[in-house]
């Protein structure tokens, strides 16, 4: 279509707009998106033995997915001509007519195809490259509320996806600053007339209208997260309620994709799950009786009442409380909302920071004590800085039931020696022999102090270092991860598209020289975590200040002619290990003045 046609077809739609009611205007404007999109992807015309390319203008580069078995081999399949306007496909210098065969020879990790595609009378020339990942689509122009836009989803096993209308926006709280490149994208799938929502299955997980886009943006490994959660879902206990629920999940489920974004190509993203109450199998709200049952709730920021060291009062009318923010129920779909559960564990937590006897006595009624500690272990494990007391969320099952919490973690790219900002370098905050003086708030932390506790953290430790915990079955997670985006192609062109750019302070993003350094940072970690019966997984415990009596100059607690003789010897040349004791009189002088003070403390006692 010409530019010219383009434009006399946009404004004929324009006035069409202008004259329609608003439920029609919806459709319009989704059947006109969809048009654009097509209009926009006129390139990607053709397909590969069923498989949809797509193309990217950005690299002028096809990109399609297919099954894995095809990496390693020849694979000869057919061309088809998705476009009826498309008259000639040439591939390697052969042209291909519709339904033609073609032979892509040793399909592999950076291995491309020169193409040159004849649509009408227009040329358009470059590369074929293959993937193993999903492809995922995204058309719209979006920002930090939710617009409309379309979402194909290409599995390298399925058919040709058709576009899906979606309420896309950006998320995030530091990954969506202003010159942010790299965004992070929740999707929100509805019907065609965006009367209700959508249901879609993807990669074999939940059925759900609700999705996210996770960009890793200032992730040098680019996994983290993805990675580090599925650990979470393989070393956690269940949930306290899962023997009546047992498909409840305490994290995110995802998988690795590539993204293009209006047809230009954005790289590597984890599409996700996300924490709600469906994942968590929470009970529903009463809303013909405005009666809570599940609640959900996460902590976003660092505040004094995330750490639960300094409660403040909250307003019951508002979403938030100064760190924490409503998950569920939808603050739009409440006429009230209730955060007595999450305020009364929060305050229980600040008590028990003084009163050793209520945390042990209580601990278990407000929070849910083995996830507790798993969580503890996790975050020592792979020090997530990040996740010590925000990017928590707090689930409670039933509010009518028990007011017990479980807590889910989020957001997990601070870890592994990551540090938080790429411009940042603070090597001694992140490196693997640091010690646990970094968790002081999760409302667990004070029971460490307690041996029985502390024994107990420790055990359930030394089981998970026989299975996930494992020094090589860590390492091996990371690699793996990163080795499959390396053997599809997924590595390199991530590194092609973000390095040097400002999400990464213009640094170089290599994925492998990254996961060496993980590799080497994970098993110093875990050295280090072992040392000593595996007390370096606590903070460390504090000093004891020790006073000793005025004169006590031999540190035996009491003062008498034994200390006069120590003075006697310091005096006459003998070594002072008195730490500053000999110095009785406080003159800053050993002398036979401070043993004439000793005298007189004798002899007043």
């Amino acid at each position: 279509m010409t530019s010219y046609k383009l434009f006399l077809y946009l404004c004929s739609l324009k006035l069409l707009l202008n004259n329609i009611d608003q439920f029609m205007r919806k459709r319009f404007l989704w059947v006109l998106l969809l048009l654009l999109t097509g209009i926009g992807a006129w390139a990607q015309s053709f397909s590969i033995g069923g498989h949809r390319t797509v193309f990217d203008s950005r690299y002028n580069m096809w990109l399609c997915t297919i099954p894995q078995e095809h990496f390693g081999n020849d694979w000869t399949t057919t061309i088809n001509y998705v476009d009826t306007l498309v008259t000639e496909i040439i591939i390697e210098g052969n042209a291909i007519g519709g339904g033609g065969t073609v032979t892509f020879e040793g399909i592999g990790s950076g291995k491309e195809y020169e193409a040159a595609v004849y649509v009408g009378d227009d040329l358009i020339t470059g590369k074929i490259a293959f993937t193993w990942l999903p492809i995922v689509e995204l058309n719209g122009n979006f920002g930090n509320e939710y617009e409309y836009g379309s979402v194909r989803v290409q599995e390298p096993d399925s058919a040709l996806a058709e576009p899906l209308l979606a309420k896309v926006k950006w998320r995030g709280i530091s990954t969506n600053k202003p010159l942010s490149n790299k965004r992070n994208y929740r999707i929100k799938f509805v019907n065609d007339d965006d009367s209700t929502k959508e249901n879609h299955r993807f990669f074999g997980l939940r059925n759900d209208n609700s999705w996210i886009l996770d960009a890793g943006q200032v992730d040098f490994l680019r996994v983290r997260n993805r990675v580090s959660t599925d650990l979470w879902l393989d070393m956690a206990r269940r949930p306290w309620y899962s023997d009546t629920l047992p498909n409840a999940r305490n994290g995110s489920r995802g998988q690795m994709v590539e993204v293009l974004l209006n047809g230009k190509y954005m790289g590597i993203y984890n599409m996700c799950e996300p924490i709600d109450r469906k994942q968590m199998k929470l009970k529903r709200y009463d809303e013909e009786n405005n009666e809570f049952h599940g609640q959900l709730w996460m902590a976003y920021t660092w505040t004094r009442n995330v750490t639960m060291s300094e409660p403040t009062w909250l307003v019951p009318y508002l979403s938030t409380w100064n760190g924490f923010e409503t998950k569920y129920p939808d603050p739009d779909e409440v006429s009230q909302l209730n955060w007595d559960v999450l305020y009364n564990a929060v305050w229980f937590a600040n008590r028990a920071d003084d009163d050793i006897e209520l945390r042990k006595d209580s601990l278990s009624y407000y929070f849910d004590v083995p996830i507790l500690q798993d969580y503890y272990i996790f975050i020592a494990t792979l020090q997530a800085l990040d996740n010590e007391s925000k990017n928590i969320f707090y689930a409670c099952y039933d509010t009518q039931d028990h007011p017990r919490l479980t807590i889910v973690p989020w957001d997990l790219d601070i870890c592994l020696g990551q540090n938080y900002a790429p411009g940042v370098d603070m090597p001694d905050m992140v490196k693997p022999e640091r010690h646990m003086d970094w968790v002081n708030h999760l409302p667990m932390v004070g029971m460490i102090g307690i041996e029985e506790y502390r024994d107990q953290v420790k055990q359930r430790y030394k089981e998970l270092r026989q299975t996930v915990l494992n020094t090589d079955s860590l390492v091996n997670r990371y690699r793996s991860a990163i080795d499959e985006l390396e053997n599809c192609g997924a590595a390199s062109r991530e590194e092609r598209r973000w390095s040097h750019d400002f999400d990464l302070a213009w640094k170089t993003l290599d994925l492998s020289q990254e996961m060496d350094y993980v590799e080497d940072w994970i098993r110093r970690r875990m050295a280090f975590l072992d040392e000593n019966d595996c007390e370096n997984l606590f903070p460390p415990r504090p000093t004891p200040i020790i006073i000793y009596p005025k004169g006590d100059v031999n540190g035996d607690f009491e003062v008498n002619i034994a200390d006069i003789n120590a003075l006697i010897d310091i005096i006459l040349g003998g070594v002072d290990n008195s730490e500053g004791r000999s110095d009785v009189n406080e003159d800053g002088e050993v002398n036979i003045s401070d043993i004439n003070e000793v005298i007189d403390i004798i002899l007043n006692s």
